[in-house]
């Protein structure tokens, strides 16, 4: 019989235990979420709704899981500093069964995709369906690229990535008054009544630094702060979080995208940033190469 008002949070160790010299800290000793991913995932899955919700700003609205009023269970398998084990996996599985879950969220994926009867969550999920339970399971992080789905069981739901139907949209405006259309989650906004120098990360190095090196904009000691102060740096990567830069006194982050098929993945930032869309990035450049 199935338990309808079943909610809870169990976990499971043993196996991590009997394998791993990695101890398990105490205050963690529970179905506690150290890492933030089942506390994230299960939030998508069942998360109540919340009105009034933006970031900086942008996105206003209610937001909420795709089943708000479902009832949850979370199985916590997973121990930090290790992978998660297999004998742990199939005992949270077990353990769903006999609970009486109706749909079972998956968000494991194993790097190396095994034979379905060595592949722990192959049979723990095959288990489940012939037990009448339904399994959603991720497709992994990776693609658009051939062979890198996860999780491809013929009796499972795999569910890819997905994206919304609106932009976050941060427009860039350049001194031949062109506007291209870049995204952004910033907080904030450069003053459309003055010009700002544009500096590519590639020239403003350090003298111990190449300017390829620096022009990726991984580390703020590559950067030269005398070079950027009042200007707006250039980044050519996707978007990372350099919340250095304003430290170091630029003015607003541009990311020029090189490669059509990176998606672009804005971050909320509290000064100006946008990462231009590939199509606009070649005029950008071409731009910025032919003057000052």
């Amino acid at each position: 019989m199935i338990n309808r008002k079943l909610i809870g949070a169990r976990y499971f160790y043993e196996g991590f235990k009997a394998t791993s010299n990695v101890s398990i800290n105490a205050s963690f000793n529970s179905a506690r979420d150290y890492a933030g991913h089942g506390t994230h995932t299960l939030s998508t899955a069942a998360g109540n709704f919340v009105p009034g919700v933006s970031v900086f700003g942008n996105g206003n609205g209610t937001a909420s899981g795709a089943a708000p009023k479902a009832r949850v269970v979370s199985y916590k398998v997973c121990w930090e500093g290790s992978d998660c084990n297999d004998a742990d996996v199939l005992a949270a599985f077990e353990a769903a069964i006999t609970d009486g879950v109706d749909v079972i969220n998956l968000s494991l994926a194993g790097d190396d995709p095994k034979e379905y009867f060595n592949n722990s969550l192959s049979i723990g999920s095959f288990h489940a369906v012939v037990n009448g339970l339904v399994v959603v399971s991720a497709a992994g992080n990776d693609g658009p690229k051939p062979s890198t789905v996860l999780n491809f069981e013929p009796w499972v739901i795999t569910v890819a990535a997905s994206r919304t139907n609106r932009d976050f949209i941060n427009t860039v405006t350049l001194g031949d008054n062109t506007t291209l259309k870049g995204m952004s989650l910033s907080m904030s906004g450069l003053s459309s009544d003055k010009l700002y120098q544009m500096i590519n990360a590639s020239n403003a190095n350090t003298n111990d630094v190449t300017p390829e090196l620096a022009s990726v904009c991984l580390n703020k000691t590559h950067i030269d702060p005398e070079k950027v102060k009042g200007k707006i740096l250039i980044c050519n990567t996707p978007f990372l979080d350099q919340t250095w830069a304003e430290e170091m006194g630029a003015v607003g982050v541009i990311y020029p995208s090189i490669n059509p098929r990176i998606e672009l993945d804005p971050k909320p930032l509290t000064f100006p940033t946008s990462n231009l869309r590939y199509s606009h990035s070649k005029y950008f450049l071409s731009y910025m190469n032919s003057t000052k």
